[in-house]
């Protein structure tokens, strides 16, 4: 019975070790990484008029994150709520590589140009979930910008972008029929028109927490070290069911960060696991 409680404590201990939240808020953040999911709304500014998105074309975005979770057996998902988490991206194609990866950069003189040169999202955090993406129940696209951050009632959680990292990248690889508005605006909203990956940097960080450096891999910008802050993932998806005048089609992303324990945390992580080598000896002793 001993031996049992004190395995109780130190598998405790290591749990708490390595989970980690803010004071500032009631998110819940995971050691060595966490993940935030999302669900999204888009919309394109097809600025040549042709039909097709391709270079010199926008993208803009209504994010909701509705839980967080971590890499290790379990570690979440945790819901954000009470508390409401959110943002909006502002992007534009500023390439198409030969085999049809549109490229973006951050939009010059867009939604998010008040945050600085290379900001491509900005995420809010409020205590009145009152944004919800799913069918566009948040209204219009100004009232879901609106619901998302540009009003007086959410903070700014933190930025991320294009700040100067050469591993900085931001690519979209179409899957068939996914380059086209009409087709993508038409289609299911479960059926998948293609991936997007970014690297990224974290800019403003009003979090409370301090997020450490991770891989990008093959997804990182040129001649850089091969590390960002924020790397993400997810998929686009039809549009079907929405306005075309105010959405064109859905998605859903991943958002992946760092962060790096306090102090607190890392003693006690380091007494956990010294319980539990005096567990093991104690029990190949026995």
């Amino acid at each position: 019975m001993q031996r049992q409680f004190k395995s109780a404590l130190t598998a405790m201990g290591l749990a708490l070790a390595l989970t980690a939240g803010p004071a500032s808020a009631d998110v819940t953040y995971f050691s060595p990484f966490t993940v935030f999911h999302d669900d999204d709304l888009d919309f394109v500014f097809d600025n040549n008029g042709n039909g097709v998105i391709d270079t010199g074309d926008r993208l803009v975005s209504v994010i909701e994150f509705f839980q967080t979770q971590g890499i290790l057996a379990g570690q979440g998902p945790n819901s954000v709520l009470p508390l409401e988490v959110t943002g909006i991206a502002d992007i534009t194609v500023t390439g198409v590589r030969a085999d049809g990866t549109l490229v973006f950069g951050a939009t010059a003189g867009g939604l998010l140009s008040g945050f600085g040169a290379g900001t491509t999202a900005a995420v809010f955090v409020d205590t009145t979930p009152d944004l919800d993406v799913i069918n566009s129940n948040c209204g219009t696209r100004a009232q879901c910008l609106a619901l998302a951050g540009l009003n007086a009632g959410a903070s700014l959680y933190f930025t991320m972008g294009f700040f100067g990292d050469p591993d900085d990248a931001w690519t979209s690889a179409p899957a068939s029929g996914g380059a086209s508005i009409a087709v993508v605006q038409t289609g299911a909203a479960t059926q998948s028109f293609g991936t997007f990956n970014f690297a990224q940097q974290i800019g403003i960080n009003n979090t409370g927490v301090t997020f450490g450096p991770e891989a990008c891999g093959v997804f990182c910008g040129p001649g850089g070290d091969g590390f960002v802050t924020a790397i993400g993932n997810g998929q686009i998806l039809g549009g079907e069911g929405l306005v075309p005048a105010e959405w064109t089609a859905r998605s859903k992303a991943d958002v992946k960060v760092a962060p790096i324990p306090e102090p607190g945390s890392l003693a006690l992580l380091g007494l956990a696991l010294a319980g539990l080598s005096v567990t093991r000896r104690r029990s190949k002793s026995a």
